[in-house]
């Protein structure tokens, strides 16, 4: 990418305050053109359906605390619908869960909104280019979580489906006709995540119903 080439940025922030701030602060960069703001996912909806083709934007700085619908709900319907489009984490929060689920939703970058604008600004240029921008202590995180990841009973080189470790668990959960909330308990992550995993599993396995996925995995000795 060339310097010659203008970011097109969109906002999704409630705190008003903040969401003027950041506004202001970016429009000092000449790279970067913020095509709009909202403070609430169903607002941002509105707008990007509103959105001509060209003002689409390429980078959304996304809060994670919205009213309505969270952050990482809006990454993952937002990824669905324009898959080219980069989204950033922008938050307080450094909970391990929600970085877990915004990388698992579809985001490219997690930033704390203590991050120096100079340094947003580039973490915007680099996901452009293909980076994934992480605030070092996320960064940090990551690697302590990356260096124990969890065991599974299953030691097998392929699974059917090409099923996750992490899916092939929630799959073990739902044979056993455990609802999604009492899975999120049992593998630690939010009800709506499980969910996500769940849709990910039918795709994988080409069903549309937990009778079905139970049936074929059962059958194909998945777990």
């Amino acid at each position: 990418m060339t310097e010659k080439q203008v970011i097109k940025v969109c906002i999704v922030e409630d705190h008003a305050i903040f969401r003027k701030r950041l506004s202001e602060l970016l429009s000092f960069y000449d790279n970067l053109n913020l095509v709009f703001t909202a403070d609430s996912t169903e607002q941002f909806f509105e707008k990007l359906e509103r959105t001509s083709e060209e003002e689409v934007p390429d980078v959304i700085l996304m809060d994670i605390e919205l009213p309505g619908l969270s952050g990482i709900e809006a990454t993952f319907k937002t990824k669905e619908d324009y898959p080219d489009i980069d989204i950033i984490m922008f938050t307080v929060f450094e909970d391990d869960e929600r970085i877990f689920e915004s990388i698992q939703v579809g985001a490219t970058g997690y930033l704390l909104k203590d991050t120096p604008i100079d340094d947003v600004v580039k973490a915007i240029a680099d996901v452009k280019r293909g980076g994934s921008p992480i605030t070092p202590i996320i960064a940090r995180k990551l690697m302590s979580l990356v260096k124990s990841p969890p065991t599974y009973t299953d030691e097998r080189e392929e699974v059917p489906f090409n099923l996750s470790p992490a899916e092939i668990r929630i799959l073990e959960q739902v044979i056993e006709g455990k609802s999604n909330k009492e899975i999120a308990e049992v593998v630690f992550l939010s009800p709506w995540t499980v969910k996500t995993h769940i849709k990910n599993i039918y795709k994988k396995m080409h069903v549309n119903s937990r009778a079905a996925a139970v049936r074929l995995a059962l059958r194909r000795n998945i777990v």
